[in-house]
């Protein structure tokens, strides 16, 4: 088992945002936090963009086996891994999926809509100052986790 010295920082931050989170809406979440941002990539593409489906909890098993019938509607990374957010769950969905008839067809069935994550790259501290100390960073994750529009938090680069 790894673990991290107490005096490590993490100094880049990763959030994924729910689709249509403008950059006022964002840089007003981070603001509750103790962290010295020296920059914020709005809707970064640092990644490829990611899709997903916003669904209810009860009905999350039935469209995961409609899903199923074709292996590349879904991202096979995060397939067993659905994010929950009060009541529903996210699905995340490949670009492939949303360009295809029989897969649209089940999002109209079930009344869903594909939606697009927004992930902003935040560099913390200014040089090298101000990082977060790896010992905050889970406490940090985890109430960012909370809110209702973020979907994924990654810290990265630690010394």
């Amino acid at each position: 088992m790894l673990t991290a010295s107490p005096d490590t920082k993490v100094y880049h931050l990763l959030i994924e945002f729910e689709d249509g989170t403008t950059e006022p809406e964002v840089k007003a979440i981070l603001e509750k936090y103790n962290m010295t941002m020296n920059t914020i990539e709005y809707n970064s593409d640092l990644q490829p963009e990611r899709y997903y489906l916003k669904v209810d909890a009860d009905k999350r098993m039935g469209v995961r086996d409609e899903l199923r019938k074709d292996e590349n509607w879904t991202d096979h990374i995060y397939f067993n891994h659905d994010i929950k957010k009060g009541n529903s769950y996210i699905i995340t969905v490949t670009e492939q999926a949303i360009q295809d008839e029989n897969f649209l067809a089940i999002l109209e069935k079930d009344n869903l809509q594909v939606k697009n994550s927004v992930l902003c790259c935040i560099t913390l501290g200014d040089g090298a100052k101000n990082w977060i100390w790896e010992s905050d960073e889970r406490k940090i994750e985890n109430e960012l986790k909370m809110n209702e529009k973020v979907l994924t938090v990654v810290f990265s680069g630690s010394t």
